[in-house]
């Protein structure tokens, strides 16, 4: 059923294809130039019909500067996540990392969450199935973070050897 199924379809593309080449009517290569140029505009308009103008950052940085992965599986790692990443969007320091949230779930003992950049890890906790929990710890972690990736912005200032990578120095 499926094989006739593709090949009805591609003997409707032949035919409108056969049509279309036929047709003597010289096509306005300007004027489709023209309507391709006038939508990639509209698509990179600030601003539009569905929405208000984009505000951007009073640091003057790029709009990509951090990111955060979602590494979790249970429903209480992806509210710690969540609430996570709520709390540290507007902070600067954690805005500005790459960060990674993982997770182990273990049925016994409930859920190891750690919060990585790169290879490091700043934070670790177990977690309990109770959702409300996640939600305090995550408003912990993100001090804890950002005083580690702090501390370690200050010591890399500090600290310059040429023959090491950033991530060596530590």
């Amino acid at each position: 059923m499926a094989a006739k199924h593709k090949i009805s379809i591609a003997l409707l593309w032949c035919l409108t294809s056969i049509a279309n080449a036929q047709s003597n009517e010289p096509v306005d290569t300007s004027s489709l130039a023209r309507n391709e140029q006038a939508e990639v505009d509209a698509i990179n308009q600030l601003s539009s019909p569905d929405g208000p103008e984009i505000q951007g950052r009073s640091t003057g940085s790029s709009e990509l500067t951090g990111i955060m992965v979602d590494r979790t599986i249970t429903m209480a790692g992806k509210t710690f996540y969540r609430a996570f990443s709520q709390r540290a969007m507007d902070n600067v320091i954690i805005g500005n990392a790459t960060i990674t949230i993982q997770e182990r779930p273990d049925a016994r003992w409930g859920s190891q969450v750690w919060v990585m950049e790169g290879s490091r890890m700043y934070f670790r906790t177990q977690l309990s199935p109770r959702i409300s929990e996640a939600d305090r710890v995550a408003g912990d972690a993100v001090k804890i973070v950002e005083d580690a990736l702090l501390q370690q912005q200050l010591s890399a200032a500090l600290t310059s050897d040429r023959d090491l990578g950033k991530e060596e120095i530590f």
